[in-house]
């Protein structure tokens, strides 16, 4: 076998240069077995199957290039055949979240970005997260097939316009590989997700599977295939799985927790290939969704902020502009920004900075007696309101806003010590926070909030998009698409709601950090008020209080 093509064992497109026999009146075989003996004879593989599309242009390139042709094979699949011109070796790797759509076209020898860009998920339309897809999918006539439809068209369209920007055409991407969670991976594939709107949620298809571009509404090279990675189970999806492969969840003895925040939020926790998955009851307000303060992260967003201890008065960053609002050069800077709302990093901010300046104690309620002592604190809807910004629009943390959050959050935790449960750990080693691209998570305040069991802050990071690098490590090795597909199969999928001690933990979780347990991991950074463990008696009182 040629050196060359055996040192690319591992690359899912695997690329040769064949010479065919020309054929005579004493040969009738025909062009495609011709090039198929050559593979074989030249490079060994074996089986080589050739698509209706490749054959449309086999007979031509064969001629035009003097029968000497380069080919792009996928395992034994004719991918692209043209005359001596290097092939270009572009892939493409989609991450296709519950609100946005992130796009990355990538080189398939050495992994290196060529181009990519985010849209906002057509499926929005349709309800903001996976289970109001569904609902509509049962609810009207052809629902699930009018949203397969418009995914599948505005990812084509999309993928048009970022080959043109990269200098290259659709027809030069030889692979794809897509992560989403269960709901979405239906709707791309076309199938009915009925069963995904009610106990056991069972999935039509779990397992990895390669896809032929134009079922799937793509047109990319002519024999091009889509890989879907595996679903781990219930709600929790191949991005999960691709976060987890690329942050090295469950791979070595120390008990990793991951944190997939999104609209819908899936973890993973383990060690020593023991792993166990869940989406937690979070639903969608750790996204901004449903809350007066909230804001997906799109330019004009805020994605920091800050309080004084002393006057309570704030500042912050948002999306598109690299300054504080107390700069003088910040009101140039975002002229042309539509400013407004928290995105989910500056949501987990303003919860953090209300706690550490003693604006809101731990309970969460917004102390209404500072308003005697700022104007930023004021009573609204029979509650006490934090407000950021007067000017339109208005921009204020209302005492329903973090409401939604401790139970978003609450829910988080609480999944979280269920899984540590299960696993049988006694605490947690690391903790990795990932989520879409574009705006970094404080795994500090992270911390402060609660959203996870206490843990040493050096050992809590954040990993912009690990779903997307994950797809791209797929994209570029057939050994990582076996990796995943073996922590699938390790991962077991756990309804954390189902346990008898979920509502304790969630009520327990709702505290910042926590209602009745010291975060002494978390003491060692920060200073908060009231951080100490309380009796369970007294728990117990504020609980039949509440």
């Amino acid at each position: 076998m040629n050196a060359d093509f055996a040192s690319q064992s591992d690359q899912v497109i695997r690329y040769c240069t064949v010479t065919v026999t020309e054929p005579d009146i004493h040969d009738p075989s025909s062009d495609a077995r011709r090039v198929a003996l050559a593979i074989s004879s030249q490079y060994g593989v074996y089986g080589v199957e050739i698509g209706l599309d490749t054959l449309r242009i086999l007979q031509s390139r064969l001629r035009k290039s003097a029968w000497t042709v380069q080919i792009a094979l996928n395992k034994t699949k004719v991918v692209i055949i043209q005359g001596p011109d290097p092939i270009i070796t572009a892939g493409l790797a989609i991450d296709i979240g519950a609100s946005s759509i992130e796009l990355s076209i990538n080189n398939l020898i050495n992994g290196d970005l060529i181009a990519q860009k985010s849209i906002i998920n057509p499926l929005i339309r349709f309800g903001s997260d996976p289970i109001s897809r569904v609902a509509y999918g049962m609810t009207t006539v052809d629902g699930f097939a009018e949203m397969t439809a418009m995914l599948q068209s505005t990812i084509n369209t999309s993928i048009g316009s970022l080959a043109e920007e990269a200098g290259l055409s659709p027809a030069q991407i030889l692979d794809a590989v897509f992560v989403a969670d269960p709901v979405t991976h239906h709707v791309m594939l076309g199938l009915d997700a009925t069963e995904l709107g009610s106990a056991p949620y069972t999935q039509a298809v779990a397992e990895p599977s390669d896809i032929q571009a134009p079922e799937v509404g793509l047109h990319l090279a002519p024999g091009a295939l889509v890989h879907a990675l595996p679903l781990l189970g219930g709600h929790v999806g191949s991005d999960c799985l691709a976060a987890a492969y690329h942050c090295g969840v469950g791979q070595g003895d120390e008990v990793t927790l991951l944190v997939n925040i999104g609209t819908t939020t899936e973890i993973m926790l383990g060690s020593q290939g023991r792993l166990f998955a869940a989406a937690p009851p979070a639903g969608s307000a750790l996204e901004g969704v449903q809350l007066e303060a909230g804001r997906h992260a799109v330019p004009g967003a805020i994605r920091a902020i800050r309080i004084d201890p002393e006057n309570y008065e704030p500042r912050y960053q948002i999306i598109g502009s690299p300054y504080w609002s107390d700069e003088p050069e910040f009101t140039a800077s975002v002229e042309a920004l539509d400013v407004g709302g928290f995105c989910r990093a500056g949501l987990i901010d303003a919860l953090a900075e209300l706690r550490l300046t003693g604006l809101m104690g731990r309970d969460g309620t917004i102390d209404p007696d500072k308003a005697a002592v700022t104007s930023r604190v004021r009573e609204e809807y029979r509650s006490s309101t934090y407000l950021v910004r007067e000017a339109e629009p208005r921009i204020a943390l209302t005492q329903h806003d973090v409401r939604s959050l401790q139970m978003a959050k609450a829910a988080v935790q609480a999944s979280a010590r269920i899984l540590l449960k299960r696993h049988g750990g006694q605490k947690i080693d690391r903790i990795v926070l990932t989520g879409g691209s574009g705006v970094s998570i404080d795994p500090l305040r992270a911390a402060i909030v609660g959203l996870f069991p206490d843990c040493d802050p050096d050992a809590i990071s954040f990993v912009e998009n690990a779903a997307l690098l994950g797809a791209k490590s797929a994209l570029l090795s057939r050994s990582a698409r076996e990796g995943m597909a073996r922590l699938a199969r390790k991962t077991k999928v756990i309804e954390t709601v189902l346990d008898p001690d979920f509502q304790a933990e969630q009520i327990g979780a709702m505290g910042i950090p926590h209602r009745s347990e010291a975060y002494p991991l978390l003491a060692r950074r920060v200073e908060l008020s009231d951080n100490e463990p309380l009796a369970r008696g007294r728990r117990e009182g504020r609980r039949s209080r509440a």
